[in-house]
């Protein structure tokens, strides 16, 4: 079975929704699972001021809640060149599924880690390289290709893709089979929920009733 996972590196829902998408790898191996940044906030010129800090902090205390992950509130990455700009992460982890195809999802985790926990700016072209480098991507090959007008596009390609699927929040777990479309989760959801779900998936011959849960769109962070 195939299954699409849309998400983006610096949705929190997406992050606190890693370990439960790890323990769903580590129990159903066989499923081939596709992972594709949706585009949260690409191109976003977003300062992180007073007022955006207080309102991304209140998210993350929520994500927190519900899932355990802890955050770093100081938020070291905020500078006076840093924008919500989720491209460049987007960007990153397509890179890596071209070198690296079975390591993405550990590349995306260790994004998320940085970002969330270390307070690093994944924005930031050089910080990217270095995390690619922690799954034996060269920096200076992971950079040239980061830079390339052919990753550009394709980044841009999973983010259409994802609208023309009507993808509208983070993170969103579906099939795609005959041209037909059925969600089987939008939003957080515990492992044991995912389990009935895609347990249900394969042992009979519909799609169980979509489940949805908190999750981030280009709006909004919440329910």
């Amino acid at each position: 079975m195939k299954l699409y996972y849309f998400m983006d590196p610096m949705c929190s829902w997406c992050y606190g929704f890693s370990p439960e998408m790890k323990k769903l790898k580590e129990n159903y191996p066989n499923i081939d699972l596709q992972i594709i940044s949706g585009g949260f906030a690409p191109g976003s010129k977003q300062k992180v001021t007073k007022e955006y800090k207080d309102f991304l902090e209140y998210h993350w205390r929520n994500v927190s809640l519900c899932s355990g992950q802890y955050f770093d509130h100081s938020m070291k990455f905020i500078s006076d060149n840093f924008y919500y700009d989720t491209e460049p992460s987007s960007r990153a982890l397509v890179v890596v599924q071209g070198f690296l195809p079975e390591k993405d999802f550990e590349f995306l985790s260790l994004m998320q880690k940085a970002f969330y926990v270390e307070g690093k700016d994944i924005t930031n072209d050089e910080v990217l390289a270095e995390l690619a480098e922690e799954i034996d991507v060269d920096k200076n090959v992971f950079l040239e290709s980061f830079h390339s007008e052919e990753m550009k596009w394709k980044t841009a390609q999973g983010f259409q893709f994802s609208k023309q699927l009507g993808v509208k929040g983070f993170p969103t777990l579906l099939t795609f089979e005959n041209g037909i479309v059925k969600i089987l989760t939008h939003g957080f959801q515990p492992f044991e929920s995912l389990k009935e779900i895609i347990e249900e998936t394969m042992t009979t011959m519909f799609i169980p009733e979509s489940v949805y849960g908190q999750s981030c769109s280009d709006i909004s962070c919440g329910c």
